[in-house]
């Protein structure tokens, strides 16, 4: 891994981190409808919990059959309701299907870009699904729905291994990644025309015995005349890094790679993400 490489992954752990540090005090309750309640937790019964909302005095009660995990202040992460994840029906129902994530973005080491993080899944969708044989890729869409069903989104996905998510996604495999883009060198074009003329030409006659030209100017002292023309352009080039995994239903790492992109563009990505699909497993499968 270059130094580069790793600044890059440096600062996008920091991001992480950071964002989940803003509700470390707090108790978080995850529900089954994706609604999350942070304060603190009173007491944990045996069919429900006292919990308070942060800044509040209230206490209510909240039944446990609702509650999908629970992240407390400390940190410890504890699930309820959780389905068995190894039984023999659930992976038949999982066979050979495929979710693509929503990919990490950072471009310039800024981290918030919602939009550019589905953008990328549907791209990086469309390079899989064309090539699909036997593997069935579920569509964004509805991908992007039951994670949300389930309560999960970028402030607490690192609380699920990958084998619950492609147990909540109801698939085999899932394809998560990171997109990475920055500045680098500009690239300067310059170009000058000129394009000359004679202003008089010395006279002839042509085969039909016309008298072609200036008779007056039979000296051959022809007058030259010129326009010369410049233009100058600048064009940014960016460095593309990206990273791309394949999770099994099993929580297995079954394929990882990072490759930098050859080409400058700022679209280089696509390409890139072409290439890194090309040599997984899963591909024209």
């Amino acid at each position: 891994m270059t130094k580069k490489t790793f600044q890059k992954n440096f600062l996008f752990i920091l991001a992480i981190i950071f964002s989940l540090s803003m509700n470390a005090q707090d108790d978080v309750i995850l529900k089954s409808d994706g609604d999350e309640m942070h304060g603190k937790i009173l007491k944990i019964n045996k069919e429900d919990l006292q919990f308070i909302y942060k800044n509040e005095t209230i206490e209510y009660t909240v039944n446990k059959s609702e509650i999908i995990k629970i992240t407390f202040s400390s940190g410890r992460i504890e699930f309820f309701n959780k389905k068995a994840t190894t039984s023999n029906s659930n992976l038949k129902e999982h066979h050979n299907k495929v979710a693509i994530l929503p990919f990490g973005y950072i471009k310039d080491q800024e981290t918030s870009n919602a939009i550019m993080t589905k953008k990328i899944q549907q791209e990086t969708y469309t390079i899989f699904k064309k090539k699909a044989i036997i593997l069935q890729f579920q569509d964004p869409t509805t991908t992007n729905a039951l994670l949300a069903k389930a309560g999960v989104n970028n402030n607490n996905v690192e609380g699920y291994t990958m084998g619950e998510i492609c147990n909540i996604l109801n698939v085999e495999y899932v394809v998560q990644g990171l997109v990475s883009i920055e500045k680098s060198t500009m690239t300067q074009y310059s170009n000058t025309t000129t394009t000359s003329k004679n202003k008089n030409k010395r006279a002839y006659i042509d085969s039909k015995g016309n008298i072609v030209g200036d008779i007056w100017n039979n000296t051959g002292n022809n007058k030259k005349t010129s326009n010369s023309s410049s233009y100058s352009t600048a064009t940014q080039n960016y460095s593309t890094n990206i990273t791309m995994n394949v999770f099994s239903d099993k929580g297995d790492n079954v394929y990882t790679k990072e490759h930098a992109s050859f080409w400058q563009t700022q679209d280089a990505y696509k390409i890139t993400l072409a290439f890194l699909a090309k040599r997984t497993p899963i591909y024209k499968r």
